[in-house]
């Protein structure tokens, strides 16, 4: 939302609108009080108690009374996730703990987040290890702890070094091994699953067939001026300006005592932005500018008491309005007026207006002069030629494979689409289908996207280099690994089997706060 400074009239300008505040909305509004919601408070809890974590440590007292023996934090497939002393969870926990000793407000809960996650992602994986009978005989297991060096001596395995070990640590490391041999087989098999024969070819050939682009865009800034003036001078109310100076804060009891604190000369409106204003015109001492009625509705919680904003008078301090995530004191720094309708800038923004808030009465416009340009690059022949002559801009987009499906393993308008209009279409099957099937050097039909209505040129198609395709090669069978791995992780963590039930419970066995 742009400041409208330079259209502040002077003080003898003429073209001032009177607006007549709502007298019971004014009432009802005044008996308002509180600004904090539900949002809000557990925001502030949650803060609150993490810092106090910091203070007291992070270990678990199991339970407020400490008396329990285990925290359960949800199942997985029946399986409880649960952290009890010397499992798998509380192993976890130990080494996040230990690796993560930052000291933020949010350490301990990403600690324990981490830990639940790691169970969780355990548990899944060993369900699947025994559904296939994956189970790990006592020879693979002893040549897996002889192999992982903790009873090594100058780099070979020392019967003496194992011998001195203490019979806990031998069983800490052996249980180990016994939980995670399973989920590592699994997690190989994953990794090494074999793709389609046909996979690579297919991803060759898309990239083969790469196409460059010239494309224009018609929308809201081809709406004619003479119908945008038409629209604001139908619609004054939403055009008008106003000069105004703000402070937000958290709560509508807050800018109420602001506001006393100013009318009773105990501070200045300045002073009193800069020292508790939330908004970034704080440090210029809450001074905003100018701006359109219809910008400053989406600051009021309830929009219609704007107009009480746009009926106070010059130099009055406004009573507290409750606006999202807060509530807004205004000084008026001057009457709401008219602007020139004629300017271009306010043309700019009464078309930018429309094209958001009036779709359909700008869409079958828009939509008529594309297909007016259709024709017109039919009957020029030259693209470049006719979009001079309907004055719009030409934008160029190196030669692109189709990618509706964002591949990583592709390159997409992300990339190449300068102005990003093709890019936001990408998803799109039907216009990739359009844009990548009609021949080379054609132009196409109108493409509707948001509002907006976009005619292509293709103008050429280049096959995949030798370069590029020799490090597809190189990387693919990486690259499908890893995302062979992604797979499992989004298919873990959004299945029906889990039962998530971290919050609540971090918040009542971890944090100590009980659920009444």
């Amino acid at each position: 939302m742009p400041s409208k400074d330079s259209k502040t009239p002077g003080k003898d300008d003429a073209k001032v609108v009177k607006f007549k505040a709502n007298e019971e909305s004014r009432k009802n509004v005044a008996k308002k009080t509180g600004g904090i919601t539900l949002t809000k408070i557990v925001t502030y809890v949650i803060l609150g108690l993490l810092a106090i974590v910091l203070v007291v440590g992070v270990f678990p007292s199991f339970g407020t009374g400490g008396q329990s023996s285990s925290i359960r934090f949800g199942s997985y497939d029946g399986n409880p996730i649960e952290f009890s002393f010397g499992n798998y969870f509380y192993r976890q926990y130990q080494n996040q703990a230990q690796q993560n000793r930052s000291g933020g407000e949010s350490a301990s809960y990403q600690i324990w987040r981490s830990a639940f996650e790691s169970t969780v992602f355990h548990t899944a994986l060993t369900n699947m290890a025994e559904a296939v009978g994956i189970r790990v005989a006592e020879p693979t297991l002893n040549r897996a702890i002889i192999d992982s060096g903790a009873y090594h001596r100058d780099g070979k395995f020392d019967v003496s070094v194992y011998e001195q070990a203490s019979l806990e640590s031998r069983n800490q490391l052996k249980t180990q091994y016994q939980e995670n041999l399973p989920v590592q087989m699994v997690m190989e098999d994953i990794s090494t699953v074999l793709t389609a024969p046909g996979e690579f070819s297919y991803i060759v050939e898309l990239g083969d067939s790469a196409r460059s682009f010239s494309y224009v865009v018609f929308d809201h800034e081809a709406y004619p001026d003479a119908l945008a003036q038409e629209y604001a001078q139908n619609h004054p109310s939403l055009f008008t300006l106003i000069d105004i100076s703000v402070i937000t804060v958290g709560d509508r009891v807050q800018a109420e005592e602001l506001r006393s604190a100013i009318v009773a000369g105990e501070t200045t409106f300045e002073d009193a932005a800069r020292m508790n204003s939330l908004d970034s015109f704080s440090a210029e001492g809450g001074r905003a500018g100018t701006w359109y009625l219809y910008e400053l509705q989406g600051n009021f919680s309830n929009p219609e008491e704007v107009n009480a904003l746009f009926s106070a008078q010059e130099g009055e301090i406004t009573q507290a309005f409750d606006a999202p995530g807060g509530a807004v004191l205004y000084r008026v720094e001057g009457s709401p007026f008219l602007p020139d309708f004629a300017d271009t800038e306010v043309l700019a923004d009464v078309k930018t207006y429309i094209g958001t808030h009036e779709t359909e009465l700008i869409a079958s416009y828009v939509e008529q002069e594309a297909q007016e340009f259709t024709n017109l690059v039919a009957t020029e022949g030259d693209f470049d030629r006719a979009a001079q002559r309907a004055g719009v801009s030409v934008i160029s987009v190196d030669a692109t494979p189709i990618n509706v499906g964002g591949s990583s393993y592709l390159t997409g308008f992300s990339y190449t689409d300068p102005r990003g209009h093709l890019n936001n279409l990408s998803s799109d099957t039907d216009a990739m289908r359009t844009l990548y099937t009609i021949p080379v050097g054609s132009v196409s039909d109108p493409i509707e996207a948001d509002g907006r209505f976009i005619v292509a040129q293709v103008t050429g198609e280049t096959g995949m280099d030798a370069e590029m395709r020799e490090y597809l090669e190189l990387v693919y069978p990486y690259m499908s690994q890893s995302q062979s791995q992604q797979d499992m992780i989004q298919a873990v963590f959004t299945s029906d089997k889990l039962q998530d039930n971290f919050l609540m419970t971090y918040m009542e066995e971890i944090m100590g706060i009980g659920s009444n």
